[in-house]
């Protein structure tokens, strides 16, 4: 099998587990093709898993996001990337996001052990989960000018920003601009255009 068509291959594959969309899932797939590329050894090209495709959506997510200028101390500060637990998305992440930068900004990778790191965070992603320790850092991030992104179904209704989740195997994303606009955090209309679900949540457990 020639090298075009084990790409072909990977690039079929890619697509059960996507949406569709324009330069923003273009860029997933452009991003997963790479660390996937066969080498001259390798016959065939594995199919990427569910957890590269995740990573692959938040490293576009922050690709299409704003953040306060106050986030950053300078222009060398770079951005920080949190997981709550989801080892496999943060290793997935990790491999991915190697050696690239969100607006010339390098990007650091961390696993939360404590609540209180998600001030540190600009993009903090959380497994299924209402555990406490979770729903701690999902408070702290909301107060941090932190970009959330989540996987439970009710992740959105406890101030979460963005969901994660798959449907006839694809991956789509709902999005709750209430949550983002309170941490004056702005979201491309591109993203925005592209999401299963746009709402505007309340505060939650305010009036």
């Amino acid at each position: 099998m020639n090298r075009s068509l084990r790409i072909r291959h990977t690039h079929r594959a890619l697509r059960r587990l996507s949406f569709r969309a324009g330069s923003f899932l273009a860029s997933c797939i452009a991003l997963i093709l790479m660390a996937h590329a066969p080498s001259a050894s390798t016959q065939v090209a594995q199919p990427p898993s569910e957890a590269e495709i995740r990573a692959a959506f938040i490293l576009n997510f922050a690709k299409f996001t704003e953040w306060p200028a106050e986030v950053f101390a300078d222009a060398e500060t770079p951005l920080t990337v949190g997981f709550v637990g989801a080892d496999d998305a943060r290793t997935a992440f990790a491999a991915l996001s190697t050696g690239k930068e969100i607006n010339g900004r390098k990007i650091v990778v961390l696993q939360l052990d404590s609540v209180l790191k998600a001030r540190q965070c600009q993009i903090l992603f959380f497994r299924k989960s209402n555990g406490d320790f979770a729903v701690g850092a999902l408070e702290v991030a909301n107060v941090s000018r932190t970009l959330t992104i989540g996987e439970a179904e009710n992740f959105l209704a406890r101030g979460g920003m963005i969901r994660l989740f798959v449907d006839d195997n694809r991956m789509r994303f709902d999005v709750n601009v209430g949550a983002a606009t309170r941490s004056k955090i702005r979201l491309s209309s591109k993203l925005l255009a592209l999401a299963h679900t746009v709402v505007n949540l309340p505060v939650p457990g305010g009036d």
